[in-house]
């Protein structure tokens, strides 16, 4: 009986009682944190095209000589090595057929000297450039999250100020990150320019790269 009625009274309660505290103010932002990083490793893409007066020479050509510049890279320490593009034509106006396939290359300085090798030996470099390794990506990642939400808390705190508030509780937050990207050097020569010593490598300039982040977020104002 005590159950039922303690049940009665509060159906009985007035529904403004239900809310005693006010809300207070909800307040929408964004911010951008950016961090800037020394690039750590070299990204190069190379491209082999071989033509025949029929397909499968062409093909043949093309597969055996791939096959010796992608043992070539996976015998230097620390570069990474990864076949793309592979495909095959018909040039009717030199009456030939064109088979052509790319190599994607990273890793340090090494990749420098294995790309002036690799252009000695025929293949066109398309494009190089310095980047952020996956670890060094990662880590600028979180530092550029870290900026903008301290710059969004900041941000919330001043704004509550002005309006006689104090901030309460984040109800949402929402993180997007642009990854960086280092500048690509575009490459067209066949072939690496040779000296006494060997085939002279490519010159790359490294510069910091910026990555940003861009938080948005919902906070609830207490007055």
């Amino acid at each position: 009986m005590i159950r039922a009625a303690l049940v009665a009274g509060l159906l009985l309660a007035p529904l403004g009682a239900v809310a005693q505290a006010p809300e207070g103010t909800r307040l929408r932002l964004s911010e951008e944190g950016s961090v800037q990083t020394r690039p750590d490793e070299l990204q190069a893409t190379l491209r082999l095209e071989l033509r025949a007066a029929a397909a499968d020479q062409a093909q043949e050509q093309l597969n055996r000589r791939m096959a010796a510049a992608v043992a070539a890279a996976q015998a230097v320490q620390g570069v990474r090595a990864e076949t793309t593009g592979y495909g095959s034509a018909s040039d009717t106006a030199r009456r030939q057929f064109v088979s052509q396939q790319s190599l994607r290359l990273r890793g340090g300085e090494a990749v420098l000297a294995l790309v002036a090798r690799l252009q000695a030996d025929g293949l066109q470099l398309d494009q190089i450039g310095w980047t952020l390794s996956d670890a060094s990506a990662r880590t600028a990642r979180d530092g550029a999250t870290r900026e903008a939400i301290r710059a969004i808390q900041a941000r919330a705190a001043s704004i509550a100020g002005e309006v006689g508030q104090t901030v309460g509780e984040m109800r949402e937050l929402a993180v997007e990150v642009a990854p960086g990207a280092g500048r690509m050097m575009a490459m067209r020569a066949s072939g690496g320019v040779s000296s006494a010593s060997g085939p002279t490598a490519p010159t790359v300039t490294a510069e910091d790269i910026t990555t940003t982040a861009r938080v948005s977020a919902e906070f609830q104002l207490r007055r």
